[in-house]
């Protein structure tokens, strides 16, 4: 009987591991099909910005909607309990301004990334386009789409089961590998750990997306013009800038980590 007891908590505990990682994978897999049916049919005049913005689009539609179906909960539910979470705007955006500049910085300094070629060469194919196409997508339409998997049904699972340090620990790394290049990779994976700090202390996915989205402008901003290039390209300048938003951020972390979420949300 002890064996037979052993072996069935043994094969639930299995069984919902199996559940949860399916819960988690599920979301991603049908964003990376919805980016694959949009780069399968758009013209190929599109840029890649412009085929992952609808990618984007038809995910975040569809996974609403199926969230809707599912549990009665649709956008306007997510957008009014996070409502709130706006009023800690004054250190989430701080937070995603010096995040961005901190890790580009870090990889500038370390030899990983140039200051003229971003992200292996990606720049030219992602900050390439028109100003207000990087406004409108980078800024708004992939972020929010990255935070309704990643955080919204990725982290806000996960944290149900194994806590809030592990739960932030594997999204980033899985958001990180979501990327590909190793470059983007090291960033993504800094960023979520910090995404997840937010979502986690400061009411939720709209935290999370503010400062994601707040990070994409500060990454935007900072490929405009040959100025930037040029400070950057100057290395005690690039550490100046590095220290000083890195203190910044740490600063923002302790402010977000040292929120309680149930007061705020009052």
């Amino acid at each position: 009987k002890a064996s037979f007891l052993s072996a069935y908590v043994r094969g639930t505990a299995y069984m919902r591991g199996l559940k949860l990682m399916w819960g988690v994978l599920w979301p991603f897999l049908w964003f990376l099909a919805a980016l694959g049916a949009a780069a399968f049919s758009c013209p190929h005049s599109f840029s890649v910005l412009e085929v992952t913005g609808i990618g984007a689009a038809a995910a975040i539609l569809t996974l609403l909607a199926w969230e809707r179906l599912q549990k009665g909960k649709g956008l306007t539910d997510r957008l009014f309990w996070g409502g709130k979470a706006l009023g800690c705007g004054w250190i989430l955006i701080p937070a995603g301004i010096s995040v961005c500049i901190t890790l580009n910085g870090l990889l500038i300094l370390t030899g990983l990334e140039s200051a003229s070629g971003m992200y292996d060469g990606m720049a030219e194919l992602i900050y390439g386009s028109a100003v207000w196409e990087q406004l409108l997508l980078s800024c708004l339409l992939i972020p929010f789409a990255e935070e309704l998997v990643f955080r919204e049904l990725g982290y806000g699972r996960l944290r149900e089961e194994v806590g809030f340090g592990a739960a932030a620990l594997i999204t980033a790394l899985f958001f990180g590998t979501y990327h590909l290049r190793p470059v983007q990779a090291i960033y993504a994976a800094g960023l979520g750990l910090v995404l997840a700090a937010a979502y986690e202390k400061c009411g939720g996915f709209l935290a999370a997306f503010l400062v994601h989205a707040v990070s994409n402008l500060a990454s935007v901003a900072m490929t405009l013009g040959e100025e930037n290039n040029q400070l950057w390209n100057r290395r005690s300048a690039a550490a100046v800038f590095t220290v000083a938003s890195g203190l910044v951020l740490f600063v923002c972390l302790r402010k977000i980590l040292a929120f309680d979420k149930k007061t705020l949300l009052q």
